[in-house]
């Protein structure tokens, strides 16, 4: 079955996994699917990787003796990749249906890639979070950073897809994922000319201006590894128009803003440039919120809010997730509408983040001195207006997301926000989202929450109290409105339209002349040094 006619409603995971039999699919992220730990006994667990790419690549990967290729978090992911004999670990672990293959850095490269470039520079650049005035400050130990940590462990992954590459003759399928692997397709396509990639960027992708606090190099060298790949996907049209403008700086030609032909030609080559937003997938989300430890995190959070009303939020402790902003709205909203005081809890729900980040630990000590001076403001016997927990727990977030009255959803900016959409489906009270217009997920659910602007926290503080106030008609029908819409996209089929893409982009791969590279002008940043 050809990708181009795929019905997206009516193809499973069965049919495209027999599409899959000739082609040979490598993923490669820098968190993946699974990670081992060591329990209190002592015996290492497996523990799989949650959020949309791991749910939605999972789904199409079973039975096709695909790779993940992702880098050893844990000491334990080390010792078990050793002990496997041929660095790859069975997914799942009790029933192998493809698998995970580590990569192990040296420590101190892997820290240069992850906290100084990854973590600390790209991805404050990627969601407008500089504090212009004052950080980032580039200096020499940044560009060490970028040459003997980003760009290394980039030709790291690039080199174990390539080493897979080899060792089969089937046509290789290369998923790349995200902001820490921006170099990676330039060095696979070095030794692998004839390899189909992709690259998918789960962040926001800045406009020109923003991009260009970037230095030159650097610039140069992410544009030069982007359009290495056949296709280059983004979650919403806004991104990929502004990657398409730093592509159209300065005297490059050949690229096609057109909303069906958005493409790039670069090195010989046509590069697509699509948008799919990713979503999730309904059913295993459903499945995970019925079992009985859900239930009994769903029983702990009533009775810790004592039958009032919940406001919840669910986040990593990250600070484009504007967390500290959403605690000022909730404090104005007790201190300009005091009936609603003694009647509201806001249980305030959060992952620990990147705390080897400076940033990051300063930001979580904001985030707790804010719930405490809330607390400490209007808590009354037998009423804490903020509870807040700090731990890495998924089935208490999907027990929350099930009884939240309201969902507090604010970030400064993000790539989608998972967190909107599962609340969406799971939700059984009629809850209403205060969204972010800025997350990528309000492009999709327009009309079926209530638009934030992240840094208005008066406006937001009085959305609260909107939200609270609405009738129950209108509650539930912008609940189901918003149910609706999520139903309407999946994460496998956020994953088909790649697929898709990717057939589209060998097809025009065929079609090139050998001589479409000395036709092509390009700014100088993009150059070749």
């Amino acid at each position: 079955m050809e990708p181009e006619k795929l019905d997206f409603d009516d193809m499973t995971p069965r049919q495209l996994r027999r599409y899959l039999q000739d082609k040979f699919v490598i993923v490669a992220s820098n968190r993946g699917p699974l990670e081992f730990r060591r329990d209190n006994s002592g015996e290492i667990r497996a523990r799989r990787g949650a959020g949309g790419v791991v749910t939605a690549m999972s789904t199409a990967l079973l039975a096709t003796d695909a790779v993940w290729i992702s880098a050893a978090r844990t000491p334990e992911d080390s010792e078990m990749a050793r002990a496997s004999g041929n660095g790859k670990v069975g997914m799942p672990p009790e029933d192998p249906q493809y698998w995970v293959r580590f990569i192990r850095p040296d420590p101190e490269p892997f820290r240069l890639y992850y906290d100084v470039i990854s973590n600390t520079l790209l991805w404050f650049m990627q969601h407008y979070m500089f504090n212009v005035p004052e950080s980032p400050v580039i200096d020499r130990e940044t560009n060490r950073a970028w040459d003997e940590g980003y760009r290394a462990v980039n030709r790291l992954f690039a080199e174990e897809i390539v080493s897979e590459i080899e060792q089969t003759d089937r046509q290789p399928l290369v998923f790349l994922q995200d902001y820490h692997l921006f170099l990676c397709a330039r060095y696979i396509r070095e030794r692998a000319p004839h390899a189909l990639i992709h690259h998918f960027t789960h962040s926001p992708w800045v406009q020109p201006d923003y991009f260009h606090l970037l230095p030159t190099r650097m610039r140069r060298e992410i544009m030069q590894g982007l359009l290495s790949c056949d296709v280059v996907g983004f979650h919403t049209p806004r991104y990929a128009a502004n990657f398409l403008q730093c592509c159209h700086e300065g005297d490059a030609v050949r690229v096609s803003l057109n909303m069906k032909k958005r493409s790039v030609g670069y090195g010989g080559r046509e590069v697509l440039v699509r948008h799919y937003p990713i979503s999730i997938d309904h059913e295993a989300l459903k499945k995970t919120a019925s079992r009985p430890e859900v239930e009994e995190k769903r029983r702990r959070l009533r009775e810790r809010a004592g039958g009032r009303i919940l406001l919840v939020r669910v986040d990593r402790i990250e600070p484009s997730k504007n967390i500290v902003r959403g605690m000022e709205a909730y404090r104005l909203f007790l201190r300009h509408f005091p009936h609603w005081r003694g009647k509201v809890t806001f249980a305030v729900l959060l992952y620990p983040s990147r705390e080897g980040i400076p940033a990051y630990r300063r930001y979580r000590e904001s985030v707790e001195e804010s719930a405490r001076r809330i607390n400490e403001e209007f808590a009354s016997d037998g009423w804490e207006p903020v509870y807040l927990e700090v731990e890495d727990d998924y089935l208490r977030s999907v027990a929350a997301l099930t009884e939240y009255d309201a969902l507090m959803v604010n970030p400064v900016f993000d790539g989608m926000n998972l967190v909107a959409k599962e609340g969406a489906v799971l939700n059984r009270r009629d809850g209403v989202i205060l969204l972010s217009v800025n997350a990528g997920a309000y492009a999709e659910m327009r009309g079926a929450v209530l638009p934030v602007n992240p840094l208005d926290v008066w406006d937001t503080a009085q959305l609260i109290n909107h939200a609270l106030s609405m009738p129950a008609e209108r509650r539930r029908a912008m609940a189901l409105r918003a149910r609706e819409i999520v139903m309407q996209n999946t994460s496998f089929k956020w994953l088909l339209r790649q697929i898709q893409n990717l057939r589209r982009a060998e097809r025009i791969k065929k079609e090139e002349t050998p001589h479409l590279e000395s036709t092509l002008k390009f700014p100088s940043w993009m150059k070749q040094i």
